[in-house]
Parts: C-alpha cells; structure tokens; sequence
C-alpha cells in the first residue's frame, strides 16, 4: 500500500499541486465549521464564515496597440511608433479579445474576541495570476487578520498598499482601475491605525510580492528586501458626514546591486519619496473623487516613474542614482441610481525628470512619455445580482526626446480607444 502511494505521489509530482491541496484542505475545514454548528448554537463565541464573489465575462476592442498586461486585458496606455521599412506604423492597428479570467471568490471569517479586540479575517482571490505566463491560475489578492479595539486596529497581511484608499478606488469596469494615473498595488504589511472622533491615523509597513520594482535584475522584490528597510507610510484621513479627506507620506529605499559589473562590493541605495492628497464627496445623486500624486519611483504601482544612474565611479563601477519624478491627478464622478448608474474619469500624469544628470542605465516604464491622459465614462444597467457595464477608455501618450534630466520634449502623440462590454454575477 505504501509503494502504491509512493508511486502514485512521484508519477503526479506531489510538489507541484500540494498548495492547492493545502487551499482545499483549509475551504473544507471553513466549511465544515460554518455548517456543522447548530444554528442555534452560533454566538459571537464561534467564528461565522461568509462568501462572495462574482463570475464576470468581458469583451474589449482597442484601435491601437497598447502597453498592456494579461493579454491585453490590463491596459496602460497606447505604446510608440513602431516603424516598418516603409515607414509604416505597425503599432496603428487594433486588437479584440474576451476574458473570464477575473471571476472571484472571497471568504469572510468573523471570529470571537481576543485580547479584547474583535476579530476578522479575509481571503480573496481570482484567476488572473500573478503575470502574463500564468493568466488564468489562481493568485492571491487579498489575505489578512484584523484585530479592532475601540480606538485602535491591527491589520497583517496581504491588502491594499496605504497608497490605494479603499474608498477612493475609482469608479471603473476596466482591470487597472484608473492605472497609471492612480496607484494599484497590494502588498504584504503590517497597519495599525488609531481613530478618535472624525480623525483616522494611518501607519503601515510593506514589503513587495506581486508589484515590484525595476532595477538591474529586472523587476523584482529583491532591491527592497536587499535594503533591510520596509517600505514606510504615514497618513492622516479626516471624516465628516458625507466626506473624506485626507493626505499621506510614502518612503522606500532601493538597493539596485550588492556587487558591481567589475566584482567589487557594493552598498549602493536610492531613497525615494511620495506624497498623497485625496477627497471623497458623497452626495445623494452623485459621488465626487479627487486625488493627487507628486511621487518618484513608482512604477511598483502600476505608474510611472524609476530611476537612473547619475554618477559612475570609473575605478571601482560604483554608482549613485536619481529618482524620475511624476505628477498624477485624477477625477471621477460617479451616479448612484438604483437601476441605472453613470460615471466619468479623468486622469493626467506629467513627467518632471530628475534633480541630477543622467549618466548610465534608467530603470523606470516608458521613461521617454512626458505626459499621459485618460477620459473614461461608463453606464452601468443593474438587474438583480448582475451588473452590465460598457464603458470606453480614450487615452493619450506623449512620446518624445529626453534632455540629460529626463526632462521630455518634442513630443509625438498617440490615443488608443478602448471600448468594454462587461457582464457580472455577484453572489
């Protein structure tokens, strides 16, 4: 019997799917306490699970070829002339698909108290997978505790970076949710906030899983895990009837190379900053959101920006490094009609080069667009538990030629129109 088992592990590489069977085995014991309680029975003592989700079908057609992700899916923005030898732009041509790939699921757990804290518990997940080679895979989106006292809550996992205000997601059907021009990342952290009155402080650590940053290697984690310091966010969120307001400060240090191209140790770092100012206005018909980004290096969440080197040692190839800087802003208002809703977002980001020459490499997205700007509306029909959405998105690259700063000028535009036809179960 064990040689049987045995064999059997080795011929289906055990490895490979033991994730999934530990994902499978933790749903069934869920279950099997959300259901083996007698309803009576069930207290604030005992944990109470809750699903939700959705199953969504869409269909996109662009006019250009675009900066994408997720087969075309994920759009950023249309991408530069791609001559042929005739002077033909290969990039003038349009593409249609459809896709499933975001159905999802969420498991909600609501526990009893501990340390005088009440207690809950998220996963969620969907299939676009963690990159274009694994489209259609599971990936996870969201995993974290939180424990919540009167004034105070703890929050550790994995959730959406301090820079994604969960109330100022943009009102969007399309998978970037305003990406370039509002920040998409979530990140494993540690979050505590304090709240009394209508005043909400905000303090959280991070580290990166699924959106990194670029450097010598590639995109990877591994230029802040090198750094020994996690990511930092402080910010302050004011709350008063029916708006929200608020501002916060990001910091993370790079290290893009522990070894230079020549052998020699390195202990090279690049620090860089961001600042956030957001307004959420909740009227009776209609929902007003405002934001802003003056940051650098931030194309660890989905926008623009990186950065150069800006000084070679030509003894030893040690290097210093300047951030590339942007302005995002953005605007969104969206209806709150019970069958029928409307919505609009605008979106522009604008290049501010560097405070130091370049003289070397420039790890950065598209470093040569010196703005980008994006108008998209939407209407949305709701019947019951499902939504249809057709929403267009018209957006507009600046290509151009970079002065030793970064600085973008001479500029060539390019638009890609995009339009969605997007259906939704939700459950």
């Amino acid at each position: 019997m064990f040689f049987s088992i045995s064999y059997i592990c080795r011929k289906i590489d055990l490895m490979k799917f033991l994730p999934s069977l530990i994902i499978c085995c933790l749903l069934f014991l869920f279950i099997r306490t959300g259901f083996s309680q007698k309803s009576d029975s069930i207290s604030k003592n005992y944990p109470r699970l809750q699903w939700e989700g959705f199953v969504r079908a869409d269909a996109v057609f662009d006019t250009r070829q675009v900066v994408e992700a997720r087969e075309g899916y994920l759009l950023l923005y249309p991408k530069n002339r791609l001559n042929d030898k005739s002077g033909e732009d290969i990039n003038a041509h349009g593409s249609f698909n459809q896709y499933a790939m975001t159905a999802r699921l969420k498991s909600r757990l609501t526990g009893p108290k501990v340390l005088g804290a009440a207690t809950t518990a998220l996963i969620e997940g969907d299939f676009t997978g963690a990159s274009n080679s694994e489209n259609n895979s599971f990936r996870l989106r969201h995993a974290y505790f939180k424990m919540k006292w009167e004034h105070v809550s703890l929050l550790a996992g994995q959730f959406w970076h301090p820079l994604d205000v969960p109330e100022m997601l943009p009102d969007m059907a399309a998978l970037n949710t305003g990406a370039p021009f509002h920040s998409y990342s979530r990140q494993p952290q540690l979050r505590v906030e304090y709240s009394i009155s209508k005043s909400n402080l905000v303090f959280a650590i991070s580290s990166q899983r699924d959106y990194v940053s670029a450097g010598p290697q590639g995109s990877s984690s591994v230029y802040l895990r090198n750094s020994m310091i996690t990511n930092i966010h402080m910010q302050y969120q004011w709350r008063s009837g029916n708006l929200l307001a608020g501002a916060g400060f990001d910091f993370k240090q790079l290290t893009p190379r522990m070894v230079t191209d020549s052998g020699y140790k390195a202990s090279e770092k690049i620090n860089s900053y961001a600042g956030l100012a957001f307004m959420k206005l909740s009227l009776s018909k209609v929902v007003i959101k405002a934001q802003a980004i003056l940051g650098q290096n931030l194309n660890d969440h989905l926008m623009m920006g990186g950065y150069a080197v800006s000084a070679i040692n030509p003894l030893n190839d040690h290097r210093t490094y300047t951030n590339l800087s942007y302005l995002s802003g953005w605007l969104g208002l969206s209806s709150t009609g019970k069958k029928v809703q409307g919505s609009v977002f605008a979106g522009y980001t604008k290049s501010l080069g560097a405070t130091e020459k370049i003289a070397g490499p420039v790890y950065a997205r598209d470093p040569d667009i010196g703005y980008l700007f994006r108008v998209s509306p939407m209407l949305t029909w709701l019947a019951g538990n499902m939504a249809f959405n057709f929403e267009t998105e018209w957006t507009v690259a600046a290509y151009g030629k970079s002065d030793e700063y970064y600085r973008i000028s001479q500029t060539e535009s390019f638009s890609n129109v995009r339009f969605s036809l997007v259906a939704t179960y939700n459950f």
